[in-house]
């Protein structure tokens, strides 16, 4: 008996399901620790209106969306240029290598303790440490894909007197999809933690300056008001960019089975 994949509605209500298991988790463990401890549900919810409401608010978070855009952004771009370059030139290759292995190799702990001590406390050092933590694993994931290009094509598209812009769209793009989409997303997830985590340890605002602040004060309503917005931020870039942004990258996998089917039936 053949199965059919879920739908898209029936997976929709799967993880409502899942988000509902989590805030009754949520609830029971806040109700074991206390309110000085964990606030609950509700109380984070009554935290969070009063928090946007706020003028702090609107400061803190506006810190943390430059920080995280340029960061994310730089890290990024970064890791991309450098990663299409060295899949193109073995010679940069190699020279990069040592760079990759040190940059991939060294403790984030250091990095940030290098940070504080070069740019001192505020938005130079949380971008850097962005930068330098997610560049590397963008470059590696970009080269990795372009590697995998096969070589036939890429001697067609010559041969076809392709430029490089039809040679990138039409050869590249496709092959890189899978893994830069799942690098992006890593990327750009992994980039909010860490900018939050570098204004914990050395910012005199954004969002990880107020959840210290928040901590020193024991204001555990605050405190989870700022860890949900930022899981917030998190849902709205994977929701609202990155996976718009895949489904173009990868529209082509989902028309070759059409395409297929359809010269198979002529």
């Amino acid at each position: 008996m053949t199965r059919h994949p879920p739908s898209p509605r029936e997976l929709a209500l799967w993880s409502a399901l899942g988000v509902l298991a989590l805030g009754i988790g949520w609830q029971l463990v806040a109700m074991r620790l206390g309110p000085l401890l964990m606030a609950t549900p509700l109380q984070t919810l009554r935290a969070l209106a009063a928090l946007v409401g706020s003028a702090a608010f609107l400061h803190h978070a506006a810190a943390s969306l430059l920080r995280v855009a340029c960061g994310v952004g730089l890290g990024i771009a970064l890791g991309l240029l450098l990663g299409l370059l060295a899949g193109r030139h073995p010679r940069l290759r190699a020279v990069l290598e040592p760079l990759r292995w040190l940059l991939m190799s060294v403790p984030g702990v250091i990095v940030v303790v290098l940070a504080m001590l070069w740019f001192g406390m505020g938005t130079t050092m949380v971008v850097f440490i962005a930068v330098v933590l997610l560049a590397p694993g963008m470059y590696v994931n970009t080269l990795k894909g372009l590697l995998l290009v096969d070589p036939a094509l890429l001697e067609m598209a010559r041969v076809y007197r392709f430029g490089a812009w039809r040679r990138l769209r039409h050869v590249v793009l496709p092959a890189l999809a899978p893994p830069l989409c799942a690098a992006l997303l890593v990327a750009t997830c992994g980039g909010v933690r860490l900018v939050v985590m570098a204004e914990v340890l050395g910012a005199m605002d954004g969002a990880g300056f107020a959840l210290a602040n928040a901590r020193s004060t024991f204001d555990s309503g605050e405190l989870y008001a700022w860890v949900v917005l930022v899981l917030g931020l998190v849902a709205l870039l994977e929701l609202g960019l990155l996976r718009p942004l895949q489904r173009r990258l990868t529209r082509w996998q989902e028309d070759a089975p059409a395409m297929h089917r359809e010269a198979g039936d002529a």
